[in-house]
């Protein structure tokens, strides 16, 4: 996001001179560089929890990794940046905003890297049901990313989804090695081609069947009822831990469509009132919190480090700790970003969770891969 560079700097300066914003593209290049390593994965997130939440937050300290790096890239080209968090926090998350906006829109010739998926899902896990930032700056910059991080997740769908033949083909069309040469060298890394594509189309071909089937049903497997007998928000988050189990990484777009149908069929206008998130998370049941909080190792201790990539996910994780509800909303609007009487539809607060939980699932397969 290179090129929006001066809109993003407008957060911290509304009329930045061309040295800054030269020194602001270098630092944010150098970031992006840092956050593009799998490695870094930690820092990556904590960009994200920094662009939409604010760095000033309780979140991070001055010594916090992701402040440390984007500071550095900052300060080696602009020693006039200040040194305190609460003066320079605007000015990191306008940094940062750059360099992730650049990570989202970088073209690579085999689709998003896998970097790009983690970014654009934690944007839309974080985004998705806050209420919009007050300052038209903030606001302005947050609609970009999230746009950018949608085109992402469609092209990286689209692509886990192709089912190629070329390697089949090639296969097929292989003629007869040359007298002398290594007969398995030549057919090895065709034959290994070929049955991998073969393996992944079965994948894809595998979550439709086990989507139609999952919707035909209309049955929760988390509470074993159908989804007719359960309250529309049961059948909402039920819906979206199911069908985030069965999704390929990352999902078509059109699967919150598929939550937000299992909830609402046959359901009567007033069962889809809007309901507070204190409401919403107070009475799930045991198995409905285990589906939520299944990261391990980890992926956990990531889920746990961003609150804000992962809201419902934290409010369970404290009423698991045996926290009271009332005490859990004095710290909800500082570690979430909304306050635990903020209103969404009973189909919305599903399609939070099924993000929050294909954004788990990504994590914990990196962790694996």
């Amino acid at each position: 996001m290179l090129t929006k560079t001066l809109e993003f700097m407008r957060l911290a300066d509304l009329q930045p001179t061309d040295e800054k914003l030269r020194n602001r593209i270098e630092a944010a290049k150098e970031l992006v560089g840092l956050i593009s390593d799998e490695g870094n994965r930690s820092i990556l997130l904590a960009c994200v929890q920094g662009i939409v939440g604010g760095f000033a937050g309780p979140i991070f300290t001055q010594d916090s990794p992701a402040v440390a790096h984007i500071y550095k890239a900052i300060k080696d080209r602009d020693t006039t940046l200040p040194s305190d968090l609460t003066e320079n926090a605007t000015e990191l998350r306008a940094v940062a905003g750059i360099a992730v906006g650049e990570l989202l829109t970088a073209e690579a010739k085999d689709g998003p890297a896998d970097e790009a998926v983690l970014a654009a899902l934690s944007i839309h896990s974080a985004l998705s049901f806050r209420p919009e930032a007050a300052d038209k700056h903030i606001r302005w910059m947050l609609e970009i990313l999230l746009t950018a991080s949608g085109k992402v997740l469609r092209s990286a769908a689209t692509r886990r989804r192709y089912r190629g033949t070329a390697a089949l083909a090639q296969l097929e069309d292989m003629e007869k090695p040359a007298e002398g040469a290594d007969l398995w060298d030549e057919l090895s890394p065709v034959i290994t081609s070929a049955l991998q594509e073969a393996r992944d189309r079965e994948s894809i071909n595998r979550e439709e069947i086990e989507t139609l089937w999952w919707m035909f049903a209309a049955y929760s497997e988390v509470e074993q009822k159908s989804l007719a007998s359960l309250t529309a928000l049961t059948a909402a988050l039920c819906s979206a831990f199911e069908l985030a189990e069965r999704a390929l990484l990352p999902p078509f777009p059109m699967s919150v469509a598929m939550v937000k149908r299992a909830a609402e069929s046959g359901r009567k206008p007033e069962e889809l009132a809007a309901i507070s998130l204190q409401d919403a998370t107070a009475g799930w049941s045991e198995g409905m919190s285990n589906c939520l909080l299944a990261a391990k190792g980890s992926a956990d201790n990531l889920v746990r480090s961003y609150p804000s990539l992962f809201p419902l996910t934290w409010v369970c994780h404290r009423l698991r700790e045996g926290v009271e509800i009332g005490k859990i909303g004095k710290e909800a609007k500082t570690a979430i970003g909304v306050a635990m009487n903020h209103t969404l539809t009973p189909s919305d607060w599903g399609a939070q969770a099924f993000r929050e939980k294909i954004l788990q699932r990504f994590l914990a397969d990196a962790e694996r891969s």
